[in-house]
């Protein structure tokens, strides 16, 4: 493919109307200083100066696709918990991602986040110093979504199926995709004339 051509695919992304359907997580980073180790066992103490929390897994790619200008049609499913709320208010947030790649502004995306009585929303807790990681903790319950809320996700994502022409799967095994709901929504995809990523 010549340079011109990906300039031109490249341009006419911002037209493009997608779905992103998969496993939204919260990504939670605590920034700090080391200076010290600990007297109680050899690890080093983190002073914390600053914590910030953004979009990760199938949010990360909204976030991508807002950076590019797109303004996709998100669909996953939280649990009825702080941590839900959270990832709630971020998706819906301001059109666009913190870096953006593209001078033309995205409106705000589509969000159907279902939310499942008594399911965990993710939440991986990054502690770092300077730039190096020095730990990474995981709040999650990995679990296949509840058979009504699978009808709910699919009746969705045959809704927002007309009028767009590609749907992303975003699967990281947490269970929104699993127990045949990827191949399910595959399926949908592929009914309503998809480019399925």
């Amino acid at each position: 493919m010549a340079d011109a051509d990906l300039v031109s695919l490249v341009e006419k992304l911002p037209a493009t109307r997608l779905i992103v359907v998969g496993d939204v997580m919260l990504d939670h980073y605590v920034y700090g200083a080391v200076e010290r180790v600990s007297p109680e066992a050899p690890i080093p103490v983190l002073r914390v100066e600053r914590e910030t929390r953004t979009l990760g897994g199938a949010g990360n790619v909204l976030r991508n696709l807002q950076a590019l200008g797109l303004s996709p049609c998100f669909v996953s499913v939280v649990g009825n918990d702080p941590a839900g709320h959270e990832v709630s208010r971020l998706a819906a947030g301001p059109a666009g991602a913190e870096v953006r790649l593209s001078d033309r502004p995205a409106a705000d995306p589509e969000v159907h986040l279902l939310r499942e009585r008594g399911r965990t929303t993710t939440i991986k807790t990054r502690y770092i110093a300077g730039m190096q990681q020095l730990l990474r903790a995981d709040r999650e319950k990995i679990a296949p979504i509840a058979a009504s809320v699978r009808e709910d996700l699919l009746r969705v994502l045959e809704h927002a199926a007309s009028g767009r022409g590609v749907t992303v799967l975003s699967d990281y095994a947490k269970g929104v995709l699993g127990d045949g709901v990827a191949a399910a929504a595959i399926a949908v995809a592929r009914a309503a004339g998809h480019v399925v990523v």
